[in-house]
């Protein structure tokens, strides 16, 4: 039984990934992309400018089956170790347990367009090796060859768990200052990720109850129901060729045979800062951060992390396991070849074992509630605490964060970051301590690292990685005119804000370099003239200065308004339209009254000027169904559709069983065309109708090939209206197989009665 059970561990050994926080890392002020994983609300107003990420990698281990036996794993590093070796066994049953876990964060770029727009670029491989809720016996049975093979053993769980992943992914996150004035400023964040799925093998059910007798070397499974599903293992592979056989190059990117999805981020923050005139200046009309000193004396945060799903298609397969029976070890080594040797095996064994399936499944991602507490201690000291609540479904497949809070003093500049976390973890009861050390932008650090100290710990995690970072400065200012530069039209000489950083003499917003009237106070959007009879017209290019006009006649007036001058137009005192002479067009259809069979009503040229209200090309005037659209062979009224006769129906449903196709084919026998013939006479002749053609078979061979059997002669009938001039939007084709024989199939000539394609008009 060992023996057999032991392939498992060849999943179970693939996924070496999760997802870690880098608490000791990701609450400094000068974390880069780190901090997104956090909140991607960090991102907006940070101290960077540009954070370019080389590589960062996280590993460790998360479990409550019992403590780690440090001091054998550090002697015996470089050796393969059993589980035995590995862990103190406790007596928590069940267990819950991600190990081992790890993460690689790739390649990134994150860029701070301004002091509150910032985008990111980042890239990861994780993945999670998760057990919830299992039977410490069942676990150790699987990979203990220390647990007594000569003893008998119980287990029972329920809402069980078991789901191993490795994905990648891409993000693009974009954080922005939403509000901001004097003491507060609020900012928001989003990251969307495509999710490339590698693999993933996972196991599932609602009760597992099962004794394994080791005299019989049998295991009796009592009123237990279990799904499994993978997409690198199926019904014909063989369990411990599955992983080893994948291609997961072609996997990374969730290719054929790997997953794919999206998912991603949300979060807002909350900054007080009670003396902002210490940590602000003012550049371009506005206050700015300074980026040598501290942003905030408070800083709230909460985050949604890790929403959305991976789904496998493709090669994945499922299958569901229920009922009571007994099942023999040595049996099973000889005959589990694949899948569908085991099922043989199991069904004749009193256990119900569907045959599998290739359906999609959805593994979801370990949602999380990110809360965040960061209080500005002192000069260069701060503690944050941060609150970790899982959102995920634990008995669906995927994986999930276990609740923990995080309190974590450091020590933080831009050279320099010293932190010192420590964790209160719900998984095992207990506090872990972790230590990082920042250099610029290289780090190692951990959230769990008693482990190396003693034999009693839950759990050991230890992260490193290296980013360049570029840090924000403050915006250039030469002639220091509180103007930026980059705004600032004239750099090296002090100006105002409103002439972009140039002289302004009269002091009208314009620059006296631009300025046509540098000594005349006017508009900016008349190059600083004055405009005295306010046409927006200025007054060295008006001819009539001190009557308001159109600039189209040189400033001077037209009494009607209607865009003629008063010296053009035919009616001067009512108002008209230009390609009229400025005489009007009461109705506005572009006819003038003169020329307007309906001056009163709108209509169009061709109608003379009268409205079509209906859209059937006969105006009004002339239509005696004027709201209704008809022919103009029925005066413009509709013409009433006609009623399918009952000799028509008639002969649909003889056209059932007439038409004749060659044996086992969708291919119409020539001797059915006349019939057919006649069909198509029927629909040209009821030209409003649809028809549905319905193809069925007698039960004989396989239900699959009965069904595309029929389809395929659906569509050949509706192949031969088409090509006999009927619309195909009119035929409505489909197969049923044998469902609803409209005669017994236990006799030839009921056979025969279901062997039809039905004809069907129907009003469309």
């Amino acid at each position: 039984m060992k023996k057999f059970t032991l392939t498992v561990i060849i999943i179970i050994i693939a996924a070496q990934a999760r997802a870690q926080m880098y608490f000791s890392e990701a609450t400094s002020l000068w974390s880069g992309t780190n901090s997104l994983y956090l909140n991607p609300a960090n991102g907006a107003d940070n101290h960077l400018k540009i954070s370019v990420d080389i590589l960062s990698v996280n590993a460790g281990v998360n479990t409550n089956i019992g403590t780690l036996r440090s001091s054998n794993i550090l002697a015996n590093y470089n050796k393969s170790l059993t589980t035995d070796q590995i862990f103190n066994y406790g007596s928590q049953n069940p267990f819950n347990m991600l190990a081992p876990y790890g993460e690689v964060r790739g390649p990134g770029i994150m860029y701070a367009i301004n002091d509150k727009n910032t985008l990111a670029l980042t890239t990861r491989v994780r993945a999670f090796n998760q057990f919830s809720n299992f039977d410490q016996s069942v676990y150790r049975i699987i990979t203990d060859p220390t647990f007594s093979s000569s003893s008998d053993y119980g287990f029972t769980s329920k809402n069980y768990n078991w789901t191993a992943q490795v994905w990648s992914e891409i993000g693009l996150s974009y954080s922005a200052v939403i509000f901001r004035n004097e003491h507060h400023e609020i900012k928001g964040g989003l990251t969307a990720r495509y999710l490339g799925g590698i693999g993933y093998a996972g196991i599932k059910g609602k009760n597992l109850d099962a004794h394994y007798y080791s005299k019989a070397d049998s295991l009796q499974i009592n009123n237990t129901d279990l799904e499994y599903g993978s997409n690198v293992i199926n019904s014909q592979v063989d369990l411990s060729n599955g992983i080893a056989g994948s291609d997961i190059m072609s996997r990374f990117f969730g290719g054929t045979n790997g997953g794919a999805g999206v998912g991603g981020d949300l979060g807002l923050v909350y900054e007080w800062n009670p003396a902002s005139e210490n940590n602000y200046y003012e550049m371009d009309g506005a206050m700015h951060k300074d980026p040598n000193k501290a942003s905030y004396k408070l800083k709230l945060s909460v985050a949604v992390t890790d929403i959305g799903g991976i789904t496998y298609k493709g090669s994945n397969f499922t299958a569901n396991f229920t009922g009571n029976g007994y099942l023999s070890g040595n049996d099973l080594i000889t005959q589990f070849k694949n899948y569908n040797d085991f099922r043989d095996y199991a069904l004749s064994h009193n256990l119900s074992v569907d045959t599998g399936s290739h359906k999609s499944t959805t593994v979801h991602l370990p949602t999380a509630l990110m809360t965040g507490v960061d209080y500005h201690i002192y000069s260069k000291f701060y503690i944050s605490v941060n609150y970790l609540a899982n959102l995920a479904n634990k008995n669906d497949f995927g994986n999930y964060y276990y609740n923990q809070i995080t309190f974590t003093p450091r020590y933080d500049t831009r050279l320099i970051g010293v932190s010192v976390p420590v964790t209160y973890s719900s998984l095992d009861d207990h506090f872990k301590l972790g230590f990082g050390v920042r250099v610029s932008g290289f780090f190692v650090g951990s959230d769990d690292m008693l482990a190396l100290f003693n034999n009693n710990q839950y759990g050991f995690n230890i992260h490193a990685g290296g980013f360049v970072p570029i840090n924000r400065k403050k915006i250039r200012d030469r002639d220091h005119d509180h103007i930026s530069d980059r705004m600032d039209k004239c750099p090296l000489i002090p100006g105002v804000l409103t002439a972009k950083g140039c002289p302004d003499r009269d002091r009208d917003s314009v620059a006296d370099g631009d300025d046509r009237c540098p000594d005349d106070s006017g508009a900016v959007a008349l190059q600083g003239c004055p405009d005295k009879d306010g046409d927006g017209i200025p007054d060295i290019d008006d001819k009539c200065p001190t009557q308001a006009g159109l600039a189209e006649l040189h400033g001077c007036p037209d009494s009607d308004g209607d865009g003629v001058p008063d010296s053009e137009d035919a009616c001067p005192y009512k108002f008209g339209l230009p390609q009229f002479h400025g005489c009007p067009d009461t109705d506005g259809d572009g006819i003038p009254d003169n020329e307007d069979a309906c001056p009163l009503q709108a209509g169009p040229a061709k109608f003379k000027g009268c409205p079509d209200t209906d859209g059937d090309n006969i105006p009004d005037n002339l239509d005696k169904c004027p709201n209704d659209p008809g022919p103009i062979s029925n005066d413009g009224c509709p013409v009433k559709k006609k009623e399918v006769a009952q000799e028509v129906k008639k002969k649909l449903d003889f056209a059932a069983t007439a038409i004749e196709f060659e044996t086992g084919r969708g291919v119409i026998k020539t001797t059915s065309y006349p019939l057919l013939n006649d069909i198509v006479k029927i629909l040209k002749e009821y030209p409003d109708n649809d028809m549905n053609i319905d193809g069925y078979t007698d039960n004989v061979g396989k239900p699959e090939m009965n069904m595309k059997l029929s389809k395929e002669r659906a569509e050949a009938v509706k192949a031969y209206f088409v090509k006999e001039g009927i619309s195909a939007d009119r035929l409505h084709a489909a197969g049923h197989g044998e469902e609803h024989p409209a005669a017994s199939n236990k006799t030839k000539i009921g056979r025969a009665k279901n062997r039809r394609v039905h004809l069907e008009l129907k009003k469309s």
